[in-house]
């Protein structure tokens, strides 16, 4: 340990920072059963290093079997880091990818990289930047895990196998393997005699068909339950080259062309049972999964959700073990699974001496899952591998030689339902009916119904509608036939004043126009009590699901309100941003500002307020809502059906049968090519040829004056729209805005400016439904809800605009990039216009650069967005316009009193600390101080005042603040976002606040 502890010093870990060694009791119950019996009994590393609940780093010394060991590490899947010393020798691991070839763990290198793993550069991301790369999913075990499962399920339908049996095969296999790694002893060839049984045994047995029939035989009857179930009839069909097919997988021969089979390097006692639920999306297979909307859970999500309910359950009543939880549509049951671990934990704790009677512990575990453990799925496939995972929980609370003599109970049609959740003749509806949910919990599907004749969720719903209507006064509803909407409202029908419901759905259902309804129903009817929003990390929620495509996320918290009012509840709102700790590791970091609470009665007045939460806060709600009183829309300016006519061009698609012959021959402008910002491609020789459409439009919409603007908008968040003084013939990629009249073209010039202006963008940003949610287009019913003015200078910079473009007369020239010295003058004096326009004060300004110069570059991953996230210099501007806000809205208050704040600034390349003080003025008095400081001066600091234990979340989720006897302080990670003027308006505003709640004296000790 000597040398590990030499090592534990360069690297700055310590107790105080995330440290733990493994024969200390510290860090008993810092994870779920499942990783601290594997640490503790199986991986039994000597000391690691913890962040976020995670064991992110293993050290051992001199390990008795190395190669052994770093197998151990792969299959456990928990620690990407492995540092082992051997004598005076260090060795570093990545704990993610193993080498078949040298039989180990990737050598990252040796003492010469060990500062790559210093505390500041893990939990500042410095270390992950650098080897992102390594620790991609491609080199985990469960990807080579499904992979290998997935082709040789792929070739067994090849060789003509059913794929219900193929499934059932496969699920067999591995529950076999599962046995034969936990050791479990099995008398398949003489009763009585059990003995333990290898990998190549089983090989053997599966040459012979007739041992296959009488060995699954043998399985039914010594665990029984509803464990795959194959008749003798389905072992008959299975050809022997099917079974060649398994044998090879298990053998470690090649299972595809390239690809070998690992399965001699897995080890099924040390991989999560989890894993069998992304084997459940290939069970399913990726066409039936885009049909069904049914998508695997990640395991981060599962656990963040069950720490929100069943966990905080039992923290708030230790005493207690049984919690009834359902799953409505459970596919591979993964929430069933971790509720049922949490179950038994609980249990455990709460009895100790639970192992003294193995025969009555044993039905103890049956009990806990048949009284607690529920689950619907309509696919059968889901259910068999929901069972299956359910009996394996149950297997690994128990000791191989128990597990010997284990009965699995029954569980298919008494707490499993193979059936559809909105068949409510169905017999579970009684069943389950009368049981007691404390927790609902799922990932209902997303699929809509179209296409589908009257499914059944649309049945319910119109069924629910009839019986409620006149006894709310807002009517059930659910929009574009969202099966998800359907089941948010249908839990109510399982519902108690106890039961809390979390559900993932599609982010969309918060925000999509067309789902409004729905959310005036959801918030009269229920109480929303969390948002955790994961639309800016959508790439990565389901990075490992077949469907690239899969719409953004978001986790609802809620309860069925029972006609109770739900105006004063509060709203907790959480959104999770990008960063590389998520998109590695799936390690929640939130930031400060990315927690919000809100009373639901604003939600029902101001809808556009779901979005404002995800990119804003109550600054920007207020400056949406001042602009919204003050200023008529565009909408509303051009709804004079004397002045303007508005739409989107003709629709060719759908089905031709509306004659435009009229238009052929006139100019086309093609909506890709034949567009840009301010400008038109009039020289066009491209003419309309068509004759039949599927819709027209009316005449005038192609009658100029008029201005054409693109559906989606740019990177930018930006939209393009160009003034034509000639008629022409365009398809609803575009919408025209045409003026009867000469005199109105200005107007149509302002709205260009307007649409292309950072007010458009900053708007785009906080109240469009799609833009940093999904896909960046908008509707224009959005567009057209920005505010519009009528200026003449905003009128006259467009012309201008459009006359240099003409002059350039070449689409070549005005692509995207930088903007000729003069254009580039006159595209910024539109932005001065409007901001002047609009009266703009330096706070709303400050708002505006925030999303237009931080937000929106990081959601688009602009050129140069990474200098962002750079560290400030102690005498940067940024940093000095923060500390001047809080200098010059403080010290106009204690100026009367000879008194005035100082701060003195703590700075590192990863940590920013200010610490102002109240002192009395004097000649040599300096308002801003530089400490000559590190990050340990700065940890030690805040110690002193009384924080709670200082650890990584410091650096990767929160900032601290807080008040002294004679000030205040804030800390941050130096992140030059984090010092935005924006930024600073906000926590200047929170320090005001308090300040006025305790009093100005109290707060700052003044005598």
């Amino acid at each position: 340990m000597r040398h590990l502890e030499q090592i534990f010093d360069k690297l700055g870990l310590s107790k105080e920072n995330g440290l733990f060694f493994t024969s200390e009791n510290s860090w008993k119950g810092l994870f779920s059963n499942r990783v601290e019996r594997l640490l503790n009994n199986v991986i039994e590393p000597d000391a690691f290093f913890s962040i976020d609940n995670k064991p992110f780093i293993l050290f051992f010394d001199s390990p008795i079997d190395k190669k052994k060991k770093l197998k151990e590490v792969w299959n456990f899947n928990e620690s990407p880091i492995v540092i082992i010393t051997e004598g005076d020798s260090l060795e570093i691991y990545n704990g993610f990818e193993f080498i078949t070839k040298k039989d180990s763990l990737r050598l990252f290198g040796k003492s010469e990289k060990l500062e790559d793993f210093s505390y500041f550069k893990l939990v500042t991301d410095k270390t992950w930047e650098k080897y992102q790369k390594d620790f991609s999913y491609s080199n985990r075990i469960d990807y080579h895990l499904l992979n290998n499962i997935k082709a040789t399920r792929e070739l067994l339908i090849d060789d003509g196998l059913p794929i219900d049996l193929t499934n059932s095969l496969l699920g067999k296999v591995i529950f076999v393997r599962y046995l034969i790694d936990r050791e479990v002893k099995l008398d398949f060839e003489k009763e009585g005699t059990s003995r333990k049984w290898t990998n190549l045994e089983f090989c053997s047995l599966l040459s012979d068909k007739q041992n296959v029939k009488a060995f699954f035989k043998y399985l039914k009857k010594k665990f029984n339950g509803d464990l795959f179930p194959i008749s003798d009839d389905d072992i008959d069909s299975i050809s022997s080259s099917s079974l060649s097919i398994i044998v090879k997988l298990l053998s470690g021969d090649e299972v595809a062309s390239g690809q070998i089979s690992l399965f001699n390097l897995y080890d099924f006692s040390i991989i999560p049972v989890e894993f069998i639920s992304n084997v459940y999306e290939l069970f399913i297979g990726q066409n039936q999964q885009e049909n069904q909307g049914a998508y695997y859970t990640p395991l981060f999500l599962v656990d963040y959700m069950l720490s929100e309910t069943v966990g905080m359950k039992f923290r708030n009543q230790p005493n207690s073990h049984d919690c009834k939880v359902l799953d409505p549509s459970c596919g591979s049951g993964i929430f069933l699974v971790e509720t049922l671990r949490k179950i038994i934990e609980q249990f455990q704790l709460n009895n100790p001496s639970y192992l003294d009677n193995p025969e009555e512990y044993k039905k103890q575990l049956i009990q806990l899952a048949s009284d607690n453990i529920f689950g619907i799925d309509k696919d059968k496939s889901a259910i068999n591998v929901a069972i299956f995972s359910i009996y394996l929980t149950l297997l690994d609370y128990q000791e191989p030689s128990d597990i010997e003599s284990f009965k699995f109970p029954l569980l298919y049609n008494k707490n499993f339902f193979s059936e559809d959740f909105f068949n409510t003749e169905a017999e579970f509806n009684t069943l389950l009916g009368d049981v007691s949910f404390e927790f609902i919990l799922g990932n209902p599907p997303w699929r809509r119904g179209k296409g589908e004749k009257k499914p059944l969720f649309d049945q319910y719903i119109n069924k629910r509608k009839k019986l409620e209507k006149g006894k709310y006064a807002i009517e059930i509803e659910i929009s574009n036939s969202e099966i998800a909407q359907a089941f948010i409202l249908r839990v109510s029908d399982f519902s108690l004043d106890k039961t809390k419901i979390a559900f993932i759905a599609t982010s969309k259902i918060l925000y999509n126009i067309n789902a409004q309804e729905f959310r005036k129903y959801l918030l009269d009817q229920f109480v929303i009590n969390k948002v955790f929003e994961l639309a800016p990390v959508r790439k990565e929620v389901f990075d490992k699901s077949n469907d690239k495509a899969i719409a953004p996320a978001v986790v609802l918290f809620y309860q069925f309100a029972f006609d109770k009012n739900t105006n004063e509840n509060i709203v907790e709102h959480i959104t999770l941003k990008p960063s590389r700790f998520f998109s590695l590791f799936k390690v929640f970091t939130i930031q400060r500002g990315d927690y919000k609470k809100v009373v639901q009665s604003r939600l029902k007045e101001f809808d556009y307020l779901w979005k404002v939460l995800v990119y804003g806060n109550y600054l920007d709600f207020n400056l949406i809502q001042r602009l919204r009183e003050s200023y008529k829309t565009i909408g509303e300016k051009i709804a004079d059906s004397q002045k303007y006519t508005y739409g989107q061009g003709i629709q060719s698609g759908g089905g031709s049968k509306m004659d435009v012959s009229d238009k052929i021959g006139q100019k086309y402008i093609d909506a890709k090519r034949d567009i840009n910002a301010f400008w038109i491609n009039l020289n066009s020789n491209k003419l309309w040829d068509k004759q039949f459409v599927h819709r027209a439009r009316e005449n005038s919409l192609f009658n100029a004056p008029l201005l054409l603007i693109q559906k989606g908008f740019k990177s930018d968040f930006r939209c393009w729209s160009a003034f034509s003084e000639e008629n022409v013939v365009f398809q609803d990629a575009l919408t025209s805005i045409s003026a009867r009249s000469e005199n109105d073209s200005g107007d149509l010039k302002i709205i260009s400016g307007i649409l292309y202006s950072e007010l458009f963008s900053y708007l785009n940003l906080q109240t469009f439904s799609s833009s940093g949610i999904e896909r960046e287009q908008a509707h224009n019913i959005e567009k057209f809800n920005i505010p519009f003015i009528s200026d003449k200078e905003i009128e006259n910079t467009v012309d201008e605009i459009i006359n240099l473009k003409k002059r350039k007369n070449s689409l070549e020239s005005l692509q995207i990039g930088p903007f000729n010295y003069e254009l580039n003058i006159l595209i910024k004096s539109i932005d001065s216009h409007v901001f002047r326009a609009f009266e703009f004060s330096n706070r709303e300004m400050d708002l505006l650069n925030y999303s237009n110069q931080v937000v929106i570059p990081i959601i688009m991953k602009h050129d140069g967005y990474e200098k962002i996230f750079s560290s400030l210099d102690p005498k940067s501007q940024e940093l000095q316009n923060y500390i001047n806000l809080f200098l010059d809205r403080f010290n106009d208050i204690f100026i009367k009193t000879n008194q005035t704040l100082v701060v003195y600034v703590h700075h590192t390349n990863q940590l920013l600390g200010l610490f102002f003080k109240l002192t009395t003025i004097n000649e040599q008095t300096e308002l801003i101080n530089f400490v000559d400081t590190n990050n340990d001066k700065v940890l030690k600091t805040l110690s002193a005042l009384g924080n709670e234990k200082i650890t990584d979340r410091l650096f990767i989720q929160k900032d601290i603040r807080g008040f002294e006897k004679d000030g205040f302080y804030i800390v941050k990670p130096n992140e030059k976002r984090l010092w935005h003027q924006a930024i600073a308006q906000l926590d200047l505003n929170e320090f005001s606040d308090a300040i006025l709640n305790a009093g100005k004296k109290q707060a700052f000790n003044v005598r």
